[in-house]
């Protein structure tokens, strides 16, 4: 899997023990596996690292496409409907949409797609999503293909929007995939980040430490 030439910001605080390492590992090895064409497609098309699609998909749903969560999230990166409608949205409106990513969407959306491509705004109700702001359904985000490419997309859009200089901030990529688009994560370091989202939610707290603290699933992927 291709890694990004940046410097992506660590932190030495530690959410899995030691003793999780090598079950972490070989689950990731076998979600790996079982979903490589998905993972690999989806880092060639939107330039997010391999390792990072597997970390959040192994954090996410454990590599069960069908899984639902209690908020309605779908499939193997946990997206709800409406957010991975807007993702489209976000996906074109940034210039990001190549012709490839646009191919797999038709795949499984078919004209459904125009809903999101011809919005001009977030929830813009138009006769190309029914007048309802949104062509997604939970039956969309159960395919492996299509919930992979769509995570990436967002991964790569948030990517864009942290990237300081030559650092990928990481932390406040991840924060804002958990808990949402538009939670601000603050600025300062890392470890200030960190103080900042552990005072508004544990879960997002826990979420960033799964994948880039001590122990984490970058660092798993990478020994």
């Amino acid at each position: 899997m291709a890694e990004l030439a940046v410097t992506i910001p660590m932190t030495p605080r530690v959410f899995y023990s030691d003793t999780a390492l090598s079950q972490n590992k070989a689950k990731m090895d076998a979600i790996g596996k079982t979903f490589y064409k998905e993972i690999k497609q989806a880092e060639t098309l939107t330039k997010v690292p391999g390792s990072l699609i597997l970390s959040l998909i192994f954090t996410e749903s454990g590599g069960r496409p069908a899984v639902v969560s209690s908020a309605n999230a779908v499939g193997l990166m946990q997206m709800k409907t409406q957010t991975a409608n807007d993702i489209i949205y976000w996906e074109n409106k940034a210039g990001r949409l190549s012709a490839e990513e646009l191919a797999i969407l038709k795949k499984h959306l078919g004209e459904r797609v125009n809903g999101p491509l011809k919005q001009k705004y977030l929830s813009h109700k138009i006769k190309e999503n029914n007048y309802t702001g949104n062509v997604i359904t939970k039956a969309d985000l159960m395919k492996p293909e299509l919930n992979v490419l769509l995570g990436s997309m967002y991964l790569g859009i948030l990517m864009d929007q942290h990237q300081e200089g030559e650092v990928l901030r990481l932390d406040k990529v991840l924060v804002r995939y958990n808990q949402g688009y538009f939670f601000k994560p603050g600025t300062g370091s890392v470890e200030q980040v960190l103080d900042l989202v552990k005072g508004k939610s544990k879960e997002a707290y826990s979420y960033i430490l799964k994948v880039v603290g001590k122990n984490g699933l970058l660092e798993t992927q990478a020994k």
